[in-house]
């Protein structure tokens, strides 16, 4: 530099601006040591400033974690105590189901119960029902029989009657002595049989004598019967009885009787039939 301003010429007015040039890099110098010392000052201050923001940082991060295990618990308790709710709204519809089922089952035995007495009264009443028909058919039925006892004893009366006068009338007309054409007929001893009450008797009849020839009618008569003799009849060679009107009409009284509708057998007696026994 010095060579520069020999070359130059003059080296004294160049001194001064260097110099000048030095005082203003001192001062410059001075002015950014002072700028640096504030720098350093502001540095350290933020530093610190720094610290303590990170100490406040770590202090922040632990309640924060602190804060988060609160809330994680409290979330937690929150969840616990929503789950409890609903058990304890679920265990009160559950309840409430069970309270509405149990008063439909209350009230469906209840209808049960009523409908069992209902029937209990139905079946009584049917049962009475069915005690005072059977004994109304009961009444009917001896009402009927009796009608038809009292008609039947009326009917085997007459019969009975005409009967006795039909033997009566066969007796007296065995008693006399019968004529046929004019001739009196010689009885040959014969058995005759009478009836009494539908039973045979035996009955031995002693031969008649015929009348003398001048008791016998007028010429102007018709001619007499040849007279016919025949051997005794015997239980086989003798014809069989004609039953009389009361055998005849046993059959239809008796078939009379059982047509009639039967009591019930719970209630009505049989009665013992009278024909049956009847000879």
């Amino acid at each position: 530099m010095v060579k520069k301003l020999h070359k130059e010429g003059s080296l004294e007015p160049q001194i001064e601006d260097m110099i000048n040039r030095i005082n203003e890099l001192q001062q410059a110098k001075k002015k950014s040591s002072e700028e640096m010392v504030e720098a350093q000052a502001l540095w350290e201050s933020l530093h610190r400033e720094l610290d303590s923001l990170n100490g406040e940082k770590v202090h922040l991060e632990e309640v924060l974690s602190k804060k988060q295990e609160a809330l994680g618990i409290l979330q937690l308790h929150c969840q616990r105590k929503e789950g409890g709710a609903q058990r304890k709204n679920v265990l009160q519809e559950c309840t409430e189901q069970i309270s509405v089922h149990n008063c439909q089952v209350t009230e469906s035995c209840r209808q049960r119960k009523l409908g069992v007495q209902v029937e209990e009264q139905l079946e009584n009443l049917m049962s009475q029902h069915k005690d005072l028909w059977e004994l109304h058919m009961l009444k009917q039925r001896l009402t009927w029989e009796i009608r038809a006892l009292q008609s039947s004893k009326e009917q085997l009366l007459t019969e009975e009657k005409l009967a006795r006068d039909k033997l009566l009338e066969v007796e007296r007309r065995l008693r006399s002595p019968p004529e046929v054409g004019g001739a009196r007929m010689v009885n040959d001893g014969r058995r005759r049989w009478r009836y009494s009450r539908g039973r045979r008797l035996p009955q031995t009849v002693a031969p008649q004598r015929t009348r003398p020839a001048k008791e016998r009618p007028a010429p102007s008569a018709p001619a007499p019967a040849a007279r016919t003799w025949s051997r005794p009849q015997t239980h086989r060679t003798r014809p069989a009885p004609s039953p009389t009107p009361l055998l005849r009409r046993r059959p239809e009284i008796k078939a009379r009787i059982s047509d009639r509708p039967p009591p019930p057998a719970s209630v009505c007696s049989p009665i013992p039939n009278c024909f049956t026994n009847r000879s």
